[in-house]
C-alpha cells in the first residue's frame, strides 16, 4: 500500500486493524542503498543507482512522493531508462503533483535530461 494514494483513505482503517505495517522508505534503509547494491550484483552500469538518488534529492522533502527503486530493477529498465522514466516514473510524479505544478513544470524539474544534468 502506498501512503500516496489518497483514494485509500476510508480502506486504511479497516486494513490497519488487521495487520502490521512496516514503512520501506526509499531514503532509509534497506531501502535506501538497495538498488545500487543491486546494480553491482548484476553488472548494472548505466548509472541508475545515481539518477535515482538524484531523483529523490529533486522531490525533496516530499517525503511520500519519493520513488522507490523497483521501477529501476524491472527489465523494460535494461531496454533503456528513458523509457522506464517516460512512462512509469513522470506519470507517477505528475499524478503526485496534479494541481501544484503543470505537467511540462514536472517534466522540466524531474525528467531524465534534468535529473541528469543536477550537480
Amino acid at each position: 500500500m502506498n501512503t500516496a494514494d489518497r483514494s485509500i483513505a476510508l480502506v486504511d482503517a479497516a486494513m490497519r486493524r488487521r495487520f502490521a505495517f512496516l514503512e520501506l522508505h526509499p531514503d532509509h534503509p534497506p531501502v535506501r542503498e538497495l538498488l545500487a547494491r543491486w546494480a553491482k550484483a548484476n553488472g548494472k552500469v548505466d548509472g541508475r543507482a545515481a539518477l535515482l538518488a538524484k531523483l529523490n534529492d529533486a522531490i525533496g522533502t516530499d517525503h511520500e512522493f519519493k520513488i522507490g527503486p523497483s521501477y529501476l530493477m524491472k527489465p523494460d529498465a535494461d531496454h533503456g531508462l528513458d523509457l522506464v522514466w517516460e512512462h512509469s516514473i513522470l506519470p507517477l510524479l505528475e499524478e503526485h503533483y496534479y494541481e501544484r505544478m503543470s505537467r511540462q513544470r514536472v517534466h522540466e524539474t524531474f525528467g531524465l535530461d534534468a535529473i541528469r544534468s543536477r550537480p
